[in-house]
């Protein structure tokens, strides 16, 4: 490997790496402001300078040389370090006692680790108006223009809405022969400009720009002036509300435990490492009741009674152990639909290799089938973008029934193809047609036409073409069409109904063929296709025979821990004497969904804790298994002690830990061992990653089967798909009053002027008598004249047979 010398440490580092990064990776500290981990260098503050072999660089953007010698503290360097600084602080305000910030505050740590002591430059100052989007509140009196909040909105949000935006204020031009250069620049730079809100459409639930703003420029509306940082004490935690798993810390006041007054006054994230959506960052104002129930007899009653539990998708890994081990003694059935899908389909594909969030950003080549990237996990959305914006040679290809706007507006290179509902099977088969074009192969394992073909009349046709040895010299096009004049199978007039018509499925291959590292991210909408499995027995032979890594994107918070431990059946939506635990059912057991004015948001039966007030795991669609804090005090009882009147001995959730699946070579891991961090240098110290060897042979259950051929779908129009909106997940992120998105059912902005409906305004939809009724929103995003209907709206189960419907509009009673 190459070497370079950082401050006389000898280091070795991979071609392509920036000196910064080669630093931040060995724990050599080099000062910046404006940058980012992971996205593209501003070079604003030019904190970051050093010497390498005599000349002066910004570490942040260069490259690193193999023999190159880099010093970070020279005297030089160290002064004009210095001197950035004092101009930083010139007319800063200093109401440090009041500011968010305070305490935290980059501008007050580089100011002191720099030595400022004085102050020897000024300039007028200029009056600068406040302004507020979305959650966010901009003060551009305390603003650096550092440009990280323009950073992270576009290189890991992807949406671009911020921009530092050309102001006139006075310049620092009776200094510019007196100051050394670095210096003068950086302050020029910063009297050029504030920041603005650039965006075409409405920004919503998001909040990252506050995170990664250094100073108070940017803050929490609900949090302003509410309490000082030092007051607040973090709580490492993991993120309970989508597949992904995110860090987040919650920050609490140690004396409210003293007064049962407790609350979470925000949510803190690593941002360098770890970007997280607006439901992580702001939906944490739900919580139990701290008592919890008294009637535990009752509920011990009503399981032992019960024919069957249905579970939510986001119950712990202890508390699904706990409730199979109770299937065990009792008999019930577990009812998890969703999930049990996700299972049957991950029980079918038999996956091999397990691709992490790492994999997607060095990969050159991502498609996205049957996924709704922007809601269903927002950290996967981020890291495809970041990796677009960084690597200009990474493509997306987007393909699902709905146009997203936003994953357009993603970068140059994404290709969207928005087919038809249940056509995930063709868009799939053409893949496999593009990796591999013997026909014999296209014929018998991939292509059946609408005729239903069999295989004699298939072996007749190979009879006809000149095909020795399972090779031709002749275009794959031109090998079809022989077929087709023979079995009247007009092949690319099929693929064109699904919207890959011939001249964008060649595109489509000369960017498959020619990608080393492609990954396919397979959506929650597939599981749900009503040949799911062939799908499944598809990604198999497409992981087995090419280099092709693949994502499945879990349908509920912990679908991976809920699939390895549970035993799911089918839900039968009548059966009776159903116990729901964290779900519904007959009887309720679940949290109360308290909100921060003291108001229940859920009747249930007996009281389980918040997720924020627990300790137990979580397992994320990258295979981890995370742990969970108690943020909130909670003094009830929980599933552990239902679980001791059944003979099992735990006296508390986390005594179940160490029975859950293990990492490789290692026989007991207990919860308090668990580990939730990121080191300075990036690296993730975070649960454990599931044994997998242990998943493969769990998922090894099934026997073996050929491929079915693929059945080309009936075309039929839709108007309505059955989607939570981004930042929504489930009836607990719904009962936050936090959020500004609502669950309800959502439309294009022309369609709601085009059916003269106002936002907000509650509607009907109807099929066969059943009704989903909701307040109708604005998808800015969305140009189809369709309706994303909310799940928890559907009380009918009108999406019970597919997730794309054709409904009515009607008069509200």
């Amino acid at each position: 490997m190459p070497k370079i010398t950082i401050d006389e440490k000898q280091l070795d580092f991979k071609e392509g790496q920036t000196i910064l990064e080669i630093a931040r990776k060995n724990n050599i500290y080099i000062p910046t402001i404006c940058y980012l981990n992971g996205c593209s260098p501003t070079v604003a503050c030019k904190m970051c300078m050093a010497e390498v072999d005599g000349k002066r660089v910004y570490t942040c953007n260069t490259k690193a040389k193999d023999g190159a010698r880099v010093l970070t503290q020279t005297p030089e360097v160290i002064d004009d370090r210095r001197t950035i600084m004092q101009t930083y602080d010139v007319n800063h305000p200093l109401e440090c006692g009041v500011c968010d910030k305070s305490g935290e505050c980059e501008l007050q740590d580089l100011t002191l680790k720099n030595q400022v002591e004085s102050q020897n430059y000024s300039v007028q100052d200029d009056e600068k108006v406040p302004k507020e989007w979305a959650q966010a509140i901009y003060d551009p009196n305390l603003c650096i223009v550092c440009e990280r909040c323009v950073t992270t909105c576009k290189d890991n949000i992807g949406e671009a809405n911020l921009k530092a935006v050309k102001t006139e204020l006075h310049a620092p031009d009776s200094f510019k022969d007196t100051m050394p250069k670095d210096p003068y620049s950086v302050w020029s730079r910063k009297q050029k400009a504030l920041i603005d809100f650039v965006g075409e459409n409405p920004c919503v639930d998001c909040g990252e720009c506050i995170a990664v703003c250094p100073v108070g420029a940017l803050g929490y509306k609900n949090f302003s002036y509410t309490s000082n940082a030092w007051e607040l004490r973090k709580i490492s935690s993991t993120c309970p509300h989508c597949p992904a798993g995110c860090h987040i810390d919650y920050q609490v006041k140690h004396q409210d435990v003293l007064n049962d007054k407790q609350k979470i006054y925000r949510v803190s994230n690593d941002f360098h490492y770890n970007p997280i959506c607006g439901a992580g960052r702001f939906a944490f104002d739900i919580s139990s009741s701290i008592q919890g129930s008294e009637n535990l007899s009752e509920a011990v009653q009503k399981i032992k009674n019960a024919k069957a539990i249905r579970i939510g998708g986001d119950i712990t890994n202890e508390e699904a152990f706990i409730i199979e081990e109770l299937r065990k003694k009792i008999g019930f059935e577990i009812y998890c639909e969703d999930t049990r899908q996700f299972q049957e389909f991950s029980n079918t594909f038999k996956q091999k290799y397990f691709p992490t969030l790492s994999d997607i950003g060095s990969s050159d080549l991502i498609i996205s089938l049957g996924s709704s990237l922007k809601t269903e996990i927002p950290l996967l959305r981020y890291a495809i973008n970041n990796a677009l914006k960084l690597n200009k040679s990474t493509s997306l290809i987007y393909a699902h029934p709905i146009k997203d706007g936003l994953i357009d507006k993603l970068g140059r290179n994404v290709i969207s193809i928005q087919y038809p509902p249940q056509a995930d099977e063709v868009i799939l088969g053409a893949l496999l047609l593009i990796k591999d074009l013997n026909p014999d192969n296209i014929l018998d394992t991939v292509y059946k036409s609408k005729k239903k073909i069999s295989k004699t009349t298939i072996k007749e046709v190979k009879k006809t073409l000149p095909i020795e040895d399972g090779s031709t010299s002749e275009e794959p096009k031109e090998i079809i069409e022989k077929i087709e004049e023979v079995i009247e199978l007009d092949y690319y007039g099929l693929l064109e109904e699904c919207s890959l018509n011939y001249d964008k499925f060649i595109q489509l291959k000369e960017i498959f063929l020619s990608a080393n590292a492609p990954i396919l991210v397979i959506g929650q909408d597939v599981y749900q296709h009503k040949n799911a499995k062939n799908i499944a027995k598809m990604l198999s032979f497409l992981e087995k025979n090419t280099s092709v890594r693949i994502v499945l994107i879990p349908p509920q918070t912990n679908s991976v821990g809920i699939s390895l431990i549970c035993t799911l059946q089918e839900d039968k939506k009548d059966t009776t004497e159903v116990v729901g635990i964290r779900s519904y059912g007959d009887y309720v057991i679940d949290s109360d969904r308290i909100n921060t004015k003291n108001e229940a948001k859920h009747h249930v039966d007996f009281i389980l804790p918040a997720l924020n007030q627990i300790e137990a795991t979580l397992s994320n669609f990258e295979y981890k298994l995370l742990p969970l804090k108690p943020a909130i005090l909670y003094r009830g009882y929980d599933l552990s002690d239902i679980a001791q009147a059944f003979g099992l001995s735990g006296e508390s959730l986390v005594d179940y830990t160490h029975l859950l699946p293990k990492e490789s070579g290692f026989e007991e891991i207990h919860y308090d061992c668990l580990k939730n961090y990121y080191c300075s240098n990036g690296e993730e110290k975070r649960g454990y990653v599931l044994n997998l060897d242990f998943v493969k042979n769990h998922r090894n259950n099934t026997s073996d089967t050929i491929l079915n051929s693929i059945e080309f779908p009936k075309i039929e129009s839709f108007n309505a798909y059955f989607k939570y909106p981004q930042a929504q997940f489930s009836p607990n992120t719904q009962a936050s009053e936090n959020l500004q998105t609502k669950t309800g059912i959502y439309t294009s902005k022309e369609n709601l002027t085009k059916l003269n409906l106002t936002e907000g305004q509650e509607i009907c939809l109807e099929k066969n008598g059943d009704e989903i009724i909701g307040n109708v929103y604005v998808d800015y995003d969305l140009n189809q004249d369709i309706f994303v209907i909310s799940p928890s709206l559907d009380n009918e189960h009108i999406f019970k047979q597919s997730i794309f419907e054709n409904l009515t509009l009607k008069e509200c009673r």
